[in-house]
């Protein structure tokens, strides 16, 4: 394997989830201040015996977090449970699936954003009024705080895992591959590291499926390709951090195979391993995975 191998930096790992969470607080914050330009302004004093009534307040915090809770999870459950609303696995299926994906993405965001802050909201509510905050800036604090928690935690947590995992294995499915042949195979996904920023927009993978470490070949078979990929077609296989991706956030080397075409061109595929919560789970897979092609290529 070439000299891409040393550890990524661990400053260069916390840099980028600094710079983030950095930009992630920016843009809310500047959301919630659009939303409501009078966010930050004093209040208008409240009428003489009219006390503003918490528990009122406290009820519609609740009602309309749990409104917006079902609005992101709904969909969410829904999506996994159907395969990304996907009932035909006949033809191939990824480029709908990850172009719902993304929009569905925003859904979850922005829902389960702002339901889990609303929620909080009505909690806090009580207290920070307590503290001397008016009630506006008491119910926007906790929306801003669980709003970005929100978005900070989804880079780690990878939820559209299991949607890619049933994809991929009714796809394979479909195609004569039985789930005892996918025992000894890595769910993959395939990308071009030379694609633009507009190939980033959703999923970056071009291509999903299984590759099997076979003693003469890397199989791959995929929604879209078939490759049986030999020793001698490798020109060289590279390990490189993709630095625009959440993966960075990790520290994630990919692997990257230099295979060289019939008519002596060379193509450079990137490998992405699927189907895991977290980018540690991420993580420890492609090391196993780069291992298991180094010592393939070595053998």
């Amino acid at each position: 394997m070439e000299a891409t191998t040393k550890p990524v930096s661990k400053s260069r790992v916390v840099l980028t989830w600094l710079v983030m969470i950095w930009m992630i607080l920016v843009i809310t914050v500047f959301f919630f201040v659009i939303c409501d330009r009078h966010a930050f302004s004093h209040p208008p004093a409240e009428e003489p015996g009219r006390p503003p009534s918490t528990v009122l307040h406290v009820v519609v915090l609740l009602l309309t977090g749990g409104f917006f809770l079902a609005v992101g999870l709904v969909p969410y459950l829904a999506a996994v449970f159907t395969g990304g609303f996907t009932f035909d696995y006949s033809h191939p299926v990824w480029n709908a699936v990850k172009t719902k994906q993304y929009i569905l993405t925003i859904c979850v965001i922005v829902g389960v954003g702002l339901g889990s802050g609303f929620i909080l909201a009505a909690f806090l509510l009580p207290i920070l009024t307590a503290l001397g905050l008016d009630s506006r800036m008491a119910t926007m604090l906790p929306l801003i705080a669980a709003f970005v928690g929100i978005q900070v935690l989804q880079m780690w947590v990878q939820i559209w895992a299991p949607l890619e995992r049933r994809t991929i294995l009714n796809r394979l499915a479909a195609r004569g591959i039985t789930p005892a042949q996918i025992q000894g195979a890595t769910l993959v996904g395939l990308s071009d590291p030379a694609s633009g920023l507009t190939k980033r927009v959703g999923a970056i993978e071009e291509d999903m499926g299984a590759l099997w470490v076979t003693p003469d070949y890397l199989m791959f078979r995929g929604d879209v390709e078939q490759l049986d990929i030999s020793r001698s077609q490798i020109a060289q296989i590279e390990r490189k951090v993709d630095s625009r991706s959440t993966t960075a956030l990790a520290g994630i080397a990919h692997v990257i195979l230099h295979v060289r075409l019939p008519d002596n061109s060379i193509r450079r595929i990137r490998l992405h391993v699927e189907g895991l919560w977290t980018l540690g789970r991420k993580k420890r897979a492609m090391e196993v995975l780069a291992n298991a092609i180094a010592e393939w290529q070595a053998a």
